[in-house]
């Protein structure tokens, strides 16, 4: 359909300065019109009359040779104008973005390929950019397979429009949806060809197909030429004999079932009469729209167009005469949309914890939290889910359900939990979560975040091997600042490790595996925190594959103990015990005389730490045979350092001591526990002469943060 002849040639300077914008609106609503460039009064009736009808979408031409005029020199405020009146009306803008300025080719004014395809890029990334957070939807030019809109070739079209516009929107804004290639659906102009090529060649850059199709023979003909199943469909090379239909173009390119925008149709009433246009509007929108088998697959339909011109010579295409007063087929979709929108489903987000930055290739546990602000209750059973928008995401699968007997009532919350992997190329990447109903449409409010993912350290940095390399473990963090990483380890003896986080002298894990086979048949393992982070341990065992994960949530220092973690081979010869207990230790100031201050000396006993101010011990006890004794301490770093109880090989706790003074003006004491024996860790301050004792009950696998210790 031809738009040069619509174009609004006259774009004041207007004084009008946007101000603070209302929230956008749901994107969800699948009816759109046409409405090319109004200005001023206009634009301020054409937006009225769309909402008033319930409309959610509005199209624009968003013309290059306008915004910048000369090279360099911009001019937005049109656009800032339109941008404006829509969102305060809630509707949304496909902006198409065409047409070249003279100074940057060599062709035609409007039509002429752009001799720099930089330059192209750069209105496109200054573009989404610029109206980030008003236009996220774009389109990537007008019906090029047709020469008075676009004069090079079809190659030309996908490799300096589609795929360099693509590229350049998704880097001015990671959050904006990039559509095309918005052809004419016309046999003289290879619509099947440049269709197919363009989704082949440029679909991993476009986020949803757009096209156009017309049929003088009404709703049914449209509704033919989408589905039909023809003659030669399956092959194409035969398409130039029979022609296809959109859909097994779809199917044949691979994009069938991803998002498809009809964004051009209509009738011209001049000839078929007012009252068959309306019939046919309201035909088309029956046929798609509403919930029919097999025709849940074009997700919008922007009528062609809005307004008739006051001029009688051109078509008279538009919903609403000349003067704005509605024709029958702005009735007859004022009533569809209402006859169809009883009960519309709506959601708020309420929080969500997505990382900020990530390290390539790590996998955490992510939540999202939407109340229910519609009238529906949400079941599985109703198809609601939550999806990822553009149905793809670089993290996660795209949708995350509702488990079988979830049933979120109209007010109530749900949180869905899913894991993120961060995919294996640094970079910038976006994910964009929304409320779906399957096959009806996404709802309610938008998750939008550009997550950072920084190259990951070398496994042989990041995993540690235990028990002769059977066992390989690997850790996973999320700290208050919503950034992600892997644990850096650092190798102990063949059943104990550690790992650090955010310094290799700060210590915050310790992990243990042992063989139980001769107790219980199963291989046991341990972990003790020396910090409140949220982490998440993997434990793989290389000789099945197998891997078991524990997690550690937010502000929890307690370890963990699982006795029953993989079958061992090792002959079992006692009686199998039962995995430990949890409780919480005591802590107490020391009532016995403090010692009198000096330097700390280590010995086999002692653990001197912070430039020898403080010193560490421990006595332990087990009651089920009543041994005794004294740990014995392993240095570490001027931080931290471990003791083992029976083997020197069998690290049972690690104490670290931090000095938080700029914070709280106090010295902070952790202790992480491989033990649950029980024993008493005393820590001395041998500036002050005062001491503090921790006690660990038997049956305990807690640690401990104290962060007003001395």
């Amino acid at each position: 359909m031809s738009h040069h002849a619509r174009f609004i040639l006259c774009f004041l300077l207007l004084a009008l300065l946007a101000g603070a914008l209302p929230a956008a609106a749901a994107e969800s609503s699948p009816y759109g019109v046409n409405i090319h460039s109004p200005q001023g009064d206009e634009l301020q009736l054409l937006l009225d009359r769309a909402q008033a009808a319930g409309l959610g979408w509005v199209r624009i031409d968003f013309i290059w040779a306008y915004v910048e005029p000369q090279r360099g020199v911009f001019d937005w405020s049109a656009y800032d104008a339109i941008a404006a009146a829509a969102r305060a009306r809630g509707i949304e803008i496909y902006a198409t973005l065409a047409y070249t300025p003279a100074w940057a080719t060599h062709g035609p004014e409007f039509f002429g390929v752009p001799d720099n395809p930089a330059d192209w890029a750069d209105v496109c990334f200054r573009a989404a950019r610029h109206f980030q957070g008003s236009i996220r939807y774009w389109g990537m030019w007008n019906e090029p397979n047709l020469t008075h809109f676009w004069a090079g070739s079809m190659q030309q079209y996908i490799d300096v429009i589609l795929k360099g516009g693509a590229d350049a929107i998704h880097a001015g804004n990671p959050q904006a949806q990039v559509g095309g290639p918005d052809l004419a659906h016309l046999q003289s102009a290879d619509w099947f060809t440049w269709l197919q090529q363009s989704i082949q060649q440029a679909g991993d850059r476009i986020d949803f197909v757009a096209h156009h199709v017309y049929a003088t023979t009404g709703n049914k003909g449209v509704t033919k030429k989408l589905e039909d199943s023809t003659l030669f469909g399956d092959r194409p090379n035969l398409w130039s004999v029979a022609p296809p239909s959109v859909r097994e173009v779809l199917v044949a390119a691979g994009w069938f079932g991803k998002p498809f925008w009809l964004t051009e149709s209509g009738w011209d009433s001049a000839l078929v009469g007012e009252n068959a246009q309306a019939a046919y509007l309201s035909g088309l929108l029956t046929d798609w729209l509403t919930g029919l088998p097999h025709r849940d697959w074009v997700n919008k339909i922007f009528f062609y167009e809005v307004k008739d011109s006051a001029d009688t010579t051109v078509p008279r295409w538009g919903i609403l005469h000349p003067d704005g007063s509605g024709k029958p087929a702005y009735s007859a979709y004022r009533d569809f949309i209402a006859r169809n929108s009883p009960a519309v489903d709506d959601a708020r987000l309420v929080a969500q914890n997505l990382p900020d930055r990530m390290e390539a290739g790590q996998s955490i546990v992510a939540q999202v939290t939407f109340q229910n602000a519609g009238p529906t209750t949400w079941t599985a059973a109703a198809g609601y889910k939550l999806g990822a928008v553009g149905d793809k995401d670089p993290f996660a699968g795209v949708r995350q359900l509702l488990a079988a007997g979830d049933s979120v009532a109209p007010g109530q919350q749900k949180t869905f939990s899913f894991r993120m992997t961060a995919p294996s190329t640094p970079g910038v990447y976006p994910t964009n979560w929304q409320m779906v109903r399957e096959g009806v449409r996404f709802f309610g409010a938008i998750l939008s975040k550009g997550v950072t993912v920084d190259p990951a350290p070398a496994p042989a940095v990041r995993d540690l091997a235990l028990l002769r390399g059977r066992f390989r473990v690997e850790v996973s963090w999320r700290d208050h600042s919503n950034r992600a990483g892997f644990g850096r380890a650092i190798p102990a003896t063949d059943e104990t490790g550690f790992f650090w986080f955010f310094d290799p002298a700060n210590t915050e894990l310790v992990v243990k595996m042992l063989d139980g086979g001769p107790v219980n048949g199963q291989y046991w393992s341990f972990y003790g925190a020396l910090s409140d982070v949220e982490y998440w341990i993997d434990v793989t065992d290389t000789a099945t594959g197998t891997t078991r994960q524990y997690h550690n949530p937010d502000g929890n220092v307690c370890g963990g103990a699982d006795t029953k973690v993989f079958p061992s081979a090792t002959r079992k010869t006692a009686p199998a015990i039962d995995p430990v207990t949890v409780t919480v230790p005591d802590t107490a100031t020391d009532p016995f005389t403090p010692l009198a201050a000096g330097p700390c000396v280590a010995d086999a006993k002692s653990l001197c730490l912070l430039s020898g101010r403080f010193r560490a011990s421990v006595t332990f006890r087990n009651p089920n045979d009543g041994t005794s004794g004294v740990g014995q301490a392993v240095p570490g770093t001027d931080q931290s350092g471990t003791f083992w109880f029976f083997s020197p090989a069998n690290t049972e706790l690690v104490v670290k001591l931090l000095d938080g003074r700029a914070l709280n003006g106090k010295y902070w004491s952790f202790y992480g526990a491989l033990s649950n024996v029980d024993y008493t860790l005393t820590v001395q301050d041998l500036a002050t002469g005062t001491q503090k004792s921790y006690h660990n009950r038997q049956g305990n696998l807690c640690g401990l943060a104290d962060t007003a210790a001395f």
